[in-house]
């Protein structure tokens, strides 16, 4: 009789725990795509102490980024709603876009920001990044990472993928 009311007691615990994170999740789906782009060019200025001049740069780059990126997400869900996949060339033309999509964005930021601001930049959009791909990683059902990094050079253990670690019996 413990034993199942600590079960049930341990399974209201964690269902409760999941509603409350999904609600949070919703929240932020709340804002239109503008108040999104405001909220985020905010946050950089305060971050990074820009002036009204990069300010409004880079609210004019994130407007556009933002489109896009609908842009992007709509014809990805039509492609998934067809239920069809990807040819690899295709998956390696859209990878290949969206690195050049990145640099694109970064040499925008580098000519914008000053030196120490783009620094500043540079380490929080990575921490941003590793966010997301650990993020991507726990939805996709293998959150038993213990660290992790964007070019998913680490594997389960922490080490590095090379050869030499995954063969040794240390």
């Amino acid at each position: 009789m413990k034993y199942l009311f600590s079960l049930l007691f341990t399974g209201i615990t964690l269902v409760s725990f999941a509603q409350n994170n999904m609600g949070q999740m919703r929240g932020m789906n709340d804002f239109t795509s503008e108040q999104s782009v405001i909220l985020q060019t905010k946050k950089m200025t305060l971050a990074l102490d820009l002036n009204s001049s990069q300010q409004k740069q880079i609210l004019e780059i994130n407007k556009k980024r933002s489109i896009e990126r609908k842009q992007k997400i709509e014809a990805r869900r039509t492609m998934m709603s067809d239920g069809t996949k990807p040819t690899s060339n295709e998956r390696f033309d859209m990878m290949n876009k969206m690195l050049d999509y990145q640099l694109v964005y970064q040499n925008q930021m580098k000519n914008i920001l000053k030196s120490d601001q783009y620094t500043q930049w540079k380490t929080m959009h990575k921490g941003q990044m590793t966010k997301m791909h650990k993020k991507g990683k726990m939805m996709k059902g293998h959150g038993n990472y213990s660290r992790s990094n964007c070019n998913g050079m680490t594997n389960r253990n922490g080490r590095g993928s090379s050869n030499k670690n995954m063969n040794s019996n240390n």
